[in-house]
This record gives C-alpha cells, structure tokens and sequence, in this order.
C-alpha cells in the first residue's frame, strides 16, 4: 500500500486529518524528519544570565564572538568567556527584562540596550568594549542598512528611528551633507525590531515598514509595507537577506522579498503556542536563524516554566513546516565553530566517551561552520551538536478502510533510517472519545515490521527514538496490516 507518511505537524487542525499531532526534538525536512541534536555547555558560564549574544567576521577573517549579562559584556576565546566591558563608565545596567543587541559595520562591532550608551569593539585590534563616537541616540534596536547604522526605539522617542551619516558609524549630527537623520514613525505604536542589509525593515507592535536609500537630501524613502500587523514580541524577530520573520498576536509572519508579508503559523501552530506561551515572561524570548539547514528557531517559556525558555519552535521555511523542541536555555543565537580541532587538541573537552559532541559534528570542523548556538541555564554556551535527542514523531489519524468501518491492525513496517524506533498505535473509536488509547511500545522484528496490535475505527501510528539513537530520517509507516473487525 501507499507509505501513509509522519505527517506535518499542525497541532491546530482538526484530530481527523492528515496532519500530524506531534513532531517533536526533530527537524522537517524533505519528506522526512531529521534529527535535533542535544545542547551542550562547552565553555565556562558568564557571571549572570546571558542576555545577548552574537558573532562578526572582521576584515581580516577572524571571527569573534560575543555576548552580555546584565553588567558585562564578553568575548569567547576558545571555551573560555573573557570579560571584555568597557574600563569606564562603570558596570553596565541592563534591566532583567532587557538585551544586548549587535551589529557590524566594518571593523567595527556595536551592542546596544536601551539603557547605556552604546559600544563599541574593534574587532582589528580592540581589547575592550568603549563607547561609540559621535554623540549616538542610546537606542534599543540596532542594525546595518547599506552604508548606515540604524537605530530603533530611541530612549524616550519609541517611536523613532535614528541613522548616522554616510560611511561613518560615529558621526550622528543630523545633516544634509553627511546624510545623518532621524524620522518620527506617525504611527504604528513603538519600534520592536530591525532587521537590515540591502533595505531596513522596521518592526513595530502595529505596522512594519521598509526603508529604501534614496540619497540626499530625502536619504531613506519609508513605506508601510504591513498595516494593523507588526511584531508584538520584540525577541521574535530575526532576518536573513531578504526574509525576515516575527511574532504578532495573531500569529507568526514571514516578511519574503523585502516587502511581502505572508502567514506562516495559520491553521498550523499559533492557536496552540499562543495558548502555551508564558505572555507576562515574553522578555525572556529570542530568536536566531540557521541558514545553513534554513531553519528559523524561536525559544519562549512555556506557562508553568517559571519564565525559563523551555520550548523551541522551528520553521524550516524551505519545507514551510515548524516543529518542537523541549530544551530549557537562556538564548538561542547563531555562532560559528571559532576553529577546527585536532584528536589532540580534543583533550579538555573530555575522552572520546565524554566528549559534549560527536567526533564527526559540525562543531570541530572550523571557523567556517555557522551552528545555531544557545546559553543553558548555567549560563554557559555550546551549540545543537550534542548526541540526537528523544524524538517523537505521529501519523496523521486515519481510518483504514476509508468508509468509518472499525478495523484491526495486526503490524506496519515503518519507514525509517537507522537507529531503533519504537513503534505504537492509537485507536479510538469515535471522533467524540476526547482521548486516544495507545498500545504497548513494540520494537522491530528482524524482518523490520513492527508487531503492533490494535482495533477501532481510527488510528494513528506513534515512532519514538530513544536520546543518543543514530539515525537519518522518519518518513513514515509501510506494509500496514488492517482488516475488517466484526462489529461495525
């Protein structure tokens, strides 16, 4: 018979369909799920809760990376976080509700959060943060627009968005000869979120807009590309090239070419995450892309989570599909491996038996690998290329028969690469019985089937991998046993 496959995980749909109800520490691909690697802490914790954190390649083609707490600013030399603050103007005061924001402009990197004036590091020849040049605005978003540092949100003006002159990242005078200004949006309600590159994007919590270089003396044109729709939760937006996504509450939102606004949580997942998020903790969300796998990954604390990321949602927007990952962290961010390793140099990581990742991970193949990174909630950092995590995986429900008929279902053959799944049915027998009764766990036979047992009118098949199981791919259930049972 036809593979019925590990469908798509739309938790909103309803139970009778062809989607899934569970796809969980695993990631869509290609017809397939993939596995989630574990996170793991390799290096040492900050002094506090990582609030910030992201990494730059300088002129030279080194590469840096760096992160915040409340008070310091660091920077990462091998598994160590070195504290790199400025050496004047005292400790940092980033609020508990607060976070670092980066952004590169040349040879320079530059963090700000709303709060102190903003930073810089030569990322040539700088050994300490310092504050940036020029009379800045202090703002709470930053990014990099063509030849400009962009700046959001700026202290009491939420509102505004400020830029500096021309080719210089210190130099903020408003001026029609270096092209330095600040706009007032008229509406829209506060900035929540910048993306940059080519053209800005600017979020805010009802409107989102795009700026466009026009040169003197209008410098940015700015068009409302998005009205009664913006980013309700400043840590969900995250952009790459000419994408960006973000969080309303009506959903989750993918900005595609710069200028179209399109749903990509709708009959999906945003009724069920809105109705697990942990809303009076939103603060404590963030987001990052994976452009290598094309995934973008939002962590929130789910209610009960006492305000600790405990979830993570991921939308592979090359398969248009989200699923789940149950991991606590502080932040999720994107990183690079800093350096490739020798068998040598292994030595304090651990043993080969102890070892936070595998031989073969991305992680000790060199400066080039771009990992999606987080902080766990020692306040140390690693990336997702720890072993494969516990996953789960459904069928959409179906009735065997295609007519509502009860049946039996005596076996399956699931299609899946490697590793050694567990195999259960659901069944039940009304679409009006709330729950689903589930059989015994069963492994496979040498032949490969799985001996399951059960009867009813609709059923779905479950596959679970146990943690640090190497496997490739869950595509779906072959070969499916059902026939007729006798009371219908």
């Amino acid at each position: 018979m036809t593979i019925i496959p590990f469908a798509e995980w739309r938790p909103d749909m309803p139970v009778l369909s062809q989607w899934a109800r569970e796809a969980t520490n695993v990631v869509s691909a290609e017809e397939s799920y993939v596995p989630m690697n574990a996170l793991t802490g390799v290096t040492n914790a900050l002094g506090a809760r990582a609030q910030g954190a992201a990494w730059f390649r300088g002129t030279d083609g080194s590469v840096k990376m760096f992160a915040g707490d409340a008070t310091k600013l660091y920077l990462l030399s091998g598994t160590t976080w070195n504290d790199v603050s400025r050496t004047s103007g005292g400790a940092y005061t980033l609020g508990g509700d607060g976070a670092w924001r980066f952004t590169q402009f040349g040879t320079l990197a530059i963090a700000v959060n709303g709060i102190d004036a903003p930073q810089k590091f030569d990322l040539s020849v700088g050994t300490k943060w310092a504050a940036l040049a020029g009379s800045p605005p202090t703002g709470t978003f930053v990014t990099t627009v063509r030849d400009f540092v962009l700046m959001g949100k700026i202290g009491s003006d939420s509102q505004r968005v400020q830029w500096c002159a021309l080719n210089n990242a210190e130099s903020w005078a408003a001026s029609l000869t270096t092209q330095a200004d600040f706009q007032d949006l008229p509406d829209g309600g506060n900035v929540t979120g910048l993306v940059g590159g080519e053209i800005g994007l600017v979020f805010q919590e009802t409107s989102i807009r795009r700026m466009t270089y026009e040169g003197a003396p209008i410098v940015f044109r700015i068009d409302k590309i998005a009205n009664d729709i913006g980013a309700s939760v400043p840590g969900s937006v995250a952009g790459l090239l000419d994408m960006a996504f973000f969080l309303h509450k009506s959903g989750f939102y993918m900005v595609r070419a710069g200028q179209q606004v399109v749903p990509i949580g709708r009959g999906k997942i945003d009724k069920t995450f809105w109705a697990d998020f942990d809303e009076t903790s939103q603060f404590r969300s963030s987001s990052a892309i994976d452009p290598v796998r094309g995934l973008y990954v939002f962590a929130y604390p789910a209610n009960g989570s006492n305000g600790t990321p405990n979830r993570l949602l991921i939308y592979n927007w090359r398969t248009d599909r989200w699923t789940r990952v149950l991991v606590n962290c502080e932040i999720v961010f994107g990183g690079v491996s800093q350096q490739g390793y020798t068998l040598e140099q292994l030595d304090p990581f651990g043993n080969l038996e102890t070892l936070p990742y595998p031989l073969d991970s991305s992680y000790w193949s060199g400066a080039l690998s771009l990992l999606l990174f987080a902080f766990d909630t020692t306040h140390k950092s690693g990336s997702f290329s720890g072993p494969t995590l516990a996953a789960t995986v459904e069928t959409g429900e179906f009735n065997p028969d295609g007519k509502g008929l009860r049946s039996v279902i005596r076996g399956c053959r699931p299609v899946i690469d490697g590793g050694n799944p567990q195999i259960q049915l659901g069944a039940r027998e009304t679409q009006q019985q709330s729950f689903v009764s589930y059989g015994e766990a069963v492994g496979l036979t040498p032949a490969g089937l799985a001996p399951v047992y059960g009867s009813g009118r609709y059923f779905r098949v479950r596959s679970t991998m146990s943690a640090g199981s190497t496997w490739s791919n869950m595509q779906g259930i072959d070969d499916l046993d059902a026939r007729p049972a006798g009371a219908q």
